[in-house]
């Protein structure tokens, strides 16, 4: 709002200052000077249409300036107008169109001072100097604007990446929240009349779970939402004890091997490790049919590797949003993942560099 009214009052007060030095130091007879105020005002406000219709508003101060001058005002006090209008015009679409448009406006207004009744020389430096200085502003013009296009597409870009970041920890949650309540409301139906314990316990399990989940679907939800809440903490390895749990709960014999790798990990590889292991596990306990489950997680020197293996006999079907999410957080810190089967059952492995390339941490 600032600069939409600013720039085009400030340009009025630069035009009136000039038309009122011009005209005090021009020794021959002119109109009345209120007519040369008008037209300097009327050059200015056009400026309030310049984001809009920019080649249109140079036309009509062009038009303004002519007039002003085949009336017999001295210079051209009014033309600052041109150098605010000539910086709007590479704004307006294309520059293999806009550019040259923009550039021309000064030329053109060049022509100007030239002609009768008050004809200057072309070489004059009080319009050579101008009509460069608008070419140049033009060329600015043309900078800023693809520098800000740059800009803004590269944040266009980092915010669909965002939003995919979110959209894969939404559903790593819910698939795995889901699927754990599947489990144990089966279980409450099957035990609700031969042994009412086991059934309360399995409910109890699913009020737990879903108030583990709430406050993770919260913080990826307000993510969406721009309105500057402080962030929470991320998911950490913490979470793969809680995911074993569960898949305790839903009945599967779980063997870990999980050597201490906290510390060595960036808050990034460590989430993106959690998610991971959080859709196998899920993936197992929804689709294997099998009984048990092992986690296995350890480092070398420069990456961390996690597997995850079951014993089910189900023959999977097309790879879903699970393993396409795995890949994609795995492939954005440089890691793979691999999914199949195995002659013991089914296998997921992922390797992710410690030090990730190009990941910020």
């Amino acid at each position: 709002m600032l600069t939409r009214w600013g720039v085009p009052l400030f340009t009025m007060g630069l035009a009136i200052i000039a038309v009122s030095a011009e005209l005090t130091t021009f020794d021959q007879p002119t109109p009345a000077p209120v007519w040369a105020y008008l037209v300097a005002l009327l050059t200015s406000a056009t400026l309030f249409a310049r984001t809009r219709w920019p080649v249109p508003v140079a036309v009509v101060i062009l038009a303004l300036c002519l007039g002003y001058h085949l009336l017999g005002y001295p210079g051209q006090g009014p033309a600052f107008a041109l150098v605010v209008v000539v910086f709007s015009i590479p704004k307006a679409g294309r520059l293999a169109w806009s550019l040259p448009v923009g550039m021309a406006v000064g030329p053109v207004w060049s022509v100007i001072p030239t002609l009768p009744p008050h004809p200057v020389s072309w070489l004059d430096w009080a319009v050579l100097s101008p009509m460069l200085g608008m070419i140049t502003i033009a060329v600015i013009g043309a900078v800023v604007t693809v520098s800000a296009r740059q800009t803004a597409a590269e944040h266009a870009a980092q915010a669909a990446e965002t939003r995919a970041e979110i959209a894969r920890d939404i559903h790593d949650v819910l698939a795995h929240t889901v699927a754990a309540i599947t489990v144990q409301s089966n279980l409450a139906l099957d035990a609700i009349d031969d042994d009412p314990e086991i059934a309360r316990s399995a409910v109890r399990r699913v009020r737990d779970l879903a108030r583990a989940a709430t406050p993770q679907l919260r913080h990826s939800l307000l993510q969406l939402r721009d309105d500057g809440r402080p962030e929470q903490p991320q998911p950490t390895l913490e979470l793969i004890g809680r995911v074993l749990d569960d898949a305790r709960a839903a009945g599967f014999q779980v063997t870990e091997d999980i050597e201490p790798v906290r510390g060595r990990l960036g808050p990034v590889t460590e989430l993106t490790a959690a998610r991971i292991v959080q859709e196998a596990v899920t993936n197992v306990v929804r689709h294997s049919g099998g009984g048990r489950l092992t986690c296995n997680i350890s480092t070398d020197e420069d990456s961390l590797s996690l597997e995850i293996l079951d014993d089910g006999s189900r023959m999977p079907g097309p790879e879903g949003l699970g393993i396409a999410g795995m890949r994609e957080r795995a492939a954005a810190l440089g890691g793979i993942v691999e999914a199949g089967r195995t002659s013991y059952g089914y296998r997921v492995h992922a390797s992710i560099p410690i030090a990730p390339r190009g990941a910020a941490t």
